[in-house]
């Protein structure tokens, strides 16, 4: 079993989704898809739950609970679609609501996995549905009472990471539009280096001091299970991008 986390750039127009399927048609091994919302949709529904807020109506915890009901959808609508065009290009996998499996605590907008119900949820939906692909969303979860929770901004990769530790994967590629990690922002530095290979504490390090690459939690449940984590370019899937690990 393999885990690939493909972020919003990476499924936002027609040319990327296929682009997805040809990385996945050429995968032989056992695989888990977990998708973002599709470009900047999670951004537009933003903008639309503080409109829909009002300056008055919600503030503190009541916001961030509707937050996540709203925000949330763009993830389920994304993964929903992937999986019919999966299917369209003769690739069977079978769609999973990670609102009913990643089981979380009520802290909205920044949600606690409670990784043994989700082992537990997660196992029964897989033995239920026996697939060789199935297809996940990133970045949400859910309540006990059935409400949905988000795990914060770059979620995706946490849930990647999480897949792959109840799993015992082989490994996770987060698929990006950038070939790597690199010593410094390429876009601004032009002599800046990519970093084949860097440490998981390494990887942590840079995440917690602002580097946009990874969310800062992403390696926490790799390090476990010492699953080594891809970054590679969805651009250029030929090229062999960062690996971290020990």
């Amino acid at each position: 079993m393999k885990v690939f986390k493909f972020g919003g750039a990476s499924v936002k127009n027609a040319e990327r989704i296929h682009n997805l399927g040809e990385i996945v048609r050429h995968e032989t091994d056992d695989l888990i898809i977990v998708v973002s919302a599709m470009g900047k949709t999670t951004n537009e529904l933003e903008v639309f739950t503080q409109a829909l807020a009002g300056d008055d109506c919600y503030q503190g915890e009541a916001f961030d609970e509707l937050y996540d009901q709203v925000v949330s959808c763009g993830e389920l609508q994304s993964s929903r679609f992937i999986s019919a065009y999966l299917q369209h290009i003769g690739i069977a996998n079978q769609w999973l609501d990670m609102t009913a499996i990643l089981r979380t605590d009520n802290h909205f907008r920044a949600a606690t996995v409670d990784f043994e119900t989700t082992k537990q949820l997660l196992k029964h939906a897989m033995q239920a549905h026996p697939a060789h692909v199935y297809v996940a969303q990133g970045f949400i979860g859910g309540t006990a009472d059935g409400k949905r929770t988000t795990l914060g901004r770059e979620g995706s990769d946490y849930t990647a990471a999480i897949l792959a530790n109840l799993t015992d994967a082989e490994s996770v590629t987060l698929w990006k539009d950038v070939a790597g990690i690199y010593s410094a922002d390429p876009r601004k530095v032009k002599d800046a280096v990519l970093l084949t290979e860097i440490t998981y504490d390494k990887a942590r390090e840079m995440a917690h001091n602002g580097a946009q690459i990874i969310h800062p939690e992403t390696v926490s449940p790799l390090i476990e299970k010492n699953i080594p984590l891809y970054i590679r370019s969805f651009i250029h899937p030929e090229q062999q991008g960062t690996v971290i690990g020990n």
